[in-house]
C-alpha cells in the first residue's frame, strides 16, 4: 500500500502536470529539515548545496555531509554532499538517490485491471555540480554594484538528472534524463539579518524526455538573535506545481554542543510538522529530523545526517625564525594628547564585543570549528564598527 501510494505521488501527479519529480524537494539534510525547510538564507553548511549554492561562498573548510532515511517508513534515500575552498571560489557535488522495488505490474484487460505477475523497480538519481563565490570576485557579477557593495554571495548548481523504470514493460514510458540549473544569491542586509533570493530548475521545456522539473522561485530571510543564541528563518516559494508556498522555522543552541529545532513545511496539501536536534564534537554534526506529510496522513519520516568540517585545510609550511631586531635608544617621545570621551554607542559596542569573545571562548574549548570561525568574522566585524564610532 505504501509503494503505491509513493509512486501515485512521484509518478502520477507531477507527470500529469508535465513535470518529472525533483528529488531535493524530499529533503536536503537533517538540519534543513528540522527547520521546515526555511533554509535559504541560512545555508552555511553542507547543505547549501541543495538548498542555495550561494551559502557555498561562506564554506571556509572541507565540508561533508551525508543523509539518509526511509521515505514513508519504506523507500531507501541517500544524499551525500562536500565542498572544499579553492582560490577561484568553493566548489561542490552533491549526490541524491532513492529506489523502490517488486512494483507490482497491472494491465487493463478490456477495462478490468489485472496483476501480470511482472515486477518493476523504479529508481531516481540526482548529481549536482555547485560552485559559490562572493560576487565581488565573480566575473561580469563584480560590475552590478547592487551587489558587490553588501557582500554578496552568489552560486550556481547543474543538476544531471537520470530517472525510470525497469522490468515492466508498461512502464516503458515513465524514464528520462536531463540536466537542469539553479542559481542562488545571499545578500548580508546587517550583522543579524540577512535575505536571500535562489531560482530552482531555471531551464524551461521537456529537457528531461518528455518532462521537465518543477521551477520554483524562493525568497528568503534569517534573523539571528546573538543573546538569546537563537536562529529565525522564513521562506516563501512560489512554485509551478503548488502556487505560493511558506515555510517557517527556528533553530535554538541553549547549551553549546546542544540544537534544536522545529519549523513548518508548506506543500500543496497542508502544513507538514519538522522537529530536529543535532549535536557537534570535533569537526562532526549529528543531526536527526522528524518530518510529517499531511497528504499521507498517519506516515511521518526520520531522517539522519552526518557531517564533518576539517579543522583546517593543511599545515602551513614552516618559516625560519628571523633575526632578533636591533634595538637603538629612541627620542622620547612626545606627551599623548587627552584621551577624547567615548560615545555611548562606541560604549555599547565594547561591551557586545566583550560578549562575542566570551561565546568565542567557550566555543575554542569545545573545539567547535564553525562557531569560533563564525564568531570571529563577528569579533572583526564589531571592531570595524568601533574603530570607526571612535574616529568620529
Amino acid at each position: 500500500m505504501k509503494r503505491a501510494l509513493l509512486i501515485s505521488l512521484i509518478c502520477i501527479s507531477l507527470a500529469g502536470a508535465g513535470f518529472a519529480f525533483d528529488l531535493t524537494e524530499i529533503g536536503v539534510g537533517a538540519r534543513p529539515l528540522g527547520m521546515g525547510k526555511a533554509f535559504n538564507a541560512v545555508a552555511d553548511d553542507g547543505s547549501a548545496i541543495f538548498m542555495n549554492p550561494a551559502g557555498l561562498a561562506g564554506v571556509e573548510r572541507f565540508n561533508v555531509l551525508s543523509m539518509s532515511g526511509n521515505l514513508i517508513n519504506e523507500v531507501p534515500y541517500m544524499l551525500l554532499g562536500g565542498s572544499w575552498r579553492t582560490q577561484y571560489g568553493v566548489f561542490g557535488l552533491g549526490y541524491v538517490g532513492a529506489s523502490v522495488g517488486d512494483i507490482k505490474e497491472t494491465v487493463l484487460i478490456n477495462g478490468t485491471p489485472e496483476v501480470t505477475g511482472n515486477k518493476a523497480s523504479y529508481g531516481n538519481t540526482t548529481l549536482l555540480l555547485s560552485y559559490g563565490n562572493d560576487a565581488k570576485d565573480v566575473n561580469y557579477v563584480n560590475k552590478i554594484a547592487f551587489l558587490t557593495d553588501r557582500g554578496t554571495k552568489v552560486g550556481a548548481n547543474l543538476k544531471i538528472v537520470s530517472y525510470g523504470f525497469s522490468g515492466g514493460a508498461s512502464f516503458e514510458g515513465g524514464s528520462g534524463s536531463g540536466f537542469d540549473l539553479d542559481l542562488g544569491t545571499i545578500i548580508p542586509v546587517n550583522d543579524n539579518l540577512t535575505g536571500s533570493f535562489s531560482i530552482k530548475n531555471i531551464i524551461p521545456g521537456n529537457n528531461l524526455k518528455n518532462d521537465e522539473l518543477p521551477m520554483s522561485l524562493i525568497g528568503g530571510v534569517a534573523y539571528t538573535i546573538p543573546d538569546r543564541n537563537l536562529l529565525t528563518a522564513a521562506d516563501m516559494e512560489i512554485a509551478s506545481y503548488g502556487g505560493l508556498l511558506f515555510h517557517l522555522g527556528a533553530e535554538w543552541n541553549p547549551t553549546p554542543p546542544l540544537f534544536l529545532r522545529g519549523g513548518l513545511d508548506q506543500k500543496p496539501d497542508g502544513f507538514n510538522l519538522a522537529l530536529g536536534v543535532g549535536t557537534k564534537f570535533r569537526g562532526f554534526t549529528f543531526d536527526y529530523a522528524y518530518h510529517t506529510y499531511a497528504e499521507l496522513a498517519g506516515f511521518t519520516t526520520h531522517y539522519f545526517s552526518i557531517g564533518y568540517i576539517a579543522e583546517e585545510m593543511g599545515k602551513k609550511p614552516a618559516v625560519s625564525p628571523a633575526p632578533a631586531p636591533v634595538v637603538r635608544p629612541r627620542p622620547a617621545a612626545a606627551p599623548a594628547p587627552a584621551a577624547k570621551p567615548k560615545s555611548e554607542m562606541a560604549k555599547k559596542i565594547e561591551a557586545y564585543i566583550g560578549h562575542l569573545e566570551s561565546k568565542l571562548s567557550a566555543a575554542r574549548a569545545e573545539n567547535d570549528a564553525a562557531r569560533v570561525e563564525k564568531l570571529e568574522k563577528m569579533i572583526d566585524e564589531q571592531k570595524v564598527r568601533l574603530e570607526a564610532e571612535l574616529a568620529k
